[in-house]
């Protein structure tokens, strides 16, 4: 089997007590089959403790995958994290008990075409720093491993792996082509994505390596750009308008989240000057962006994005649906970014590392909220591709 990865990966290594967010609280924490044997096992006191500590899911819980879980205290925390931020289950019975989720995160895989990919949470804020540090591009690693997949792909879905790894491969090519404003890249990248989606569509996978991707590295004059620059960023306010409606009405899963939405809603949509105000902050994130030369934090935020989850289509055939999830969740930390430059009249790189964190504990690690997204991408037309191109602020 061939692993992948990008190649700040093997730098990752958890904090534990120094990190200022825990993996151990804000949602559930599934205990897999072979740890829920094992803790059944488990003799004396701590045994005790461990098995008042379990319990079994209900077919009506959301965002589970397996068949038991811990009793997650206030706040939802781990019964076992103690008010140093570390775990009782590990100092009692070392790392090798941990059940499969609490020594997987925040890494996420996905195995498809014989290979295993493995990417890092944003939501975890030390990985989130191992991906916007550094203004090199991303590059990705492959080795060889003697591990074999736990299943057996068949011709068809190999075939299927590879059509869509090549696209993948080819929209982050697209979007690290820094001849190119990221604003434009990412516009190319959206009208790639449709093209792949047509094959997809038209049960026809084998003609995506076909599709002529090379012109996407350039930047063609588009009739939207000769709009006035007041008709442009009303258009883009209104959207912005659309996207609260949308994001109102996900699953909060942190207070943190709540809080940024009430002042998303307290700075750019009650005032009568919510829409001056909102370009005039865009305006100013992106003077402050390219005069500190970080405009490549949003490649980064993209490749991220696009990496993690766009071969995901190999199981529903949405090529589209993943790349409007990468597109729209840059928007919104746009969105973020600017509150967050607007409240404190700054904008520091752990201002970065802090708004991707939230967003992702909010999107990335919800089921409920990503298939919530999902529907609303296919169906309402601010999501569409051509009303997303007009939403991307020009450069």
């Amino acid at each position: 089997m061939i692993l992948r990865y990008p190649s700040y990966y093997k730098r990752f290594s958890c904090i534990a007590q120094r990190c200022e967010d825990t993996c151990c609280a804000g949602w559930e924490i599934d205990i897999d089959d072979r740890s829920y044997q094992y803790y059944m096992s488990v003799e004396g006191e701590f045994g005790e403790r461990l098995r008042r500590s379990i319990r079994e899911y209900r077919p009506e819980d959301q965002d589970v995958y397996e068949s038991h879980g811990f009793i997650l205290g206030e706040d939802r925390r781990c019964p076992f994290l103690d008010g140093e931020g570390l775990c009782d289950l590990y100092r009692e019975l070392g790392e090798e008990a941990l059940c499969d989720v609490c020594t997987d995160t925040p890494r996420n895989f996905l195995e498809y075409g014989g290979a295993r990919e493995i990417s890092i949470s944003a939501a975890c804020a030390e990985a989130g720093r191992l991906i916007y540090t550094e203004a090199e591009r991303i590059t990705f690693v492959e080795e060889e491993t003697m591990e074999e997949l736990d299943w057996e792909e068949g011709e068809e879905e190999k075939r299927l792996a590879h059509q869509i790894r090549w696209a993948r491969d080819r929209a982050i090519r697209i979007l690290q082509n820094r001849q190119v404003p990221i604003e434009k890249r990412i516009q190319q990248y959206l009208s790639f994505s449709e093209e792949v989606q047509d094959c997809l569509n038209a049960n026809e996978p084998e003609r995506i390596s076909g599709i002529s991707w090379e012109p996407y590295l350039s930047c063609p004059e588009k009739a939207e750009e000769v709009q006035g620059r007041s008709a442009r960023e009303e258009g883009q306010y209104q959207m912005f308008l659309q996207r609260m409606v949308t994001y109102t009405r996900l699953d909060s899963v942190s207070e943190e989240w709540e809080s940024l939405l009430r002042q998303l809603q307290e700075k750019f949509v009650e005032p009568e000057n919510g829409a001056s105000l909102y370009a005039r902050a865009h305006r100013r994130l992106r003077q402050e962006l390219a005069a500190e030369k970080r405009e490549y934090e949003y490649e980064h935020l993209m490749v991220y994005h696009v990496f993690t989850c766009q071969a995901r289509c190999v199981d529903d055939f949405d090529f589209i649906g993943k790349a409007k999830l990468a597109v729209v969740s840059y928007l919104m930390i746009r969105d973020l970014d600017a509150l967050r430059l607007l409240v404190r009249g700054s904008y520091e790189r752990e201002d970065r590392v802090d708004i991707a964190r939230i967003y992702a504990r909010e999107v990335e690690h919800s089921e409920e909220n990503l298939e919530f997204l999902a529907d609303e991408f296919l169906f309402e037309e601010a999501y569409s591709p051509e009303s997303l191109r007009r939403t991307i602020p020009a450069p």
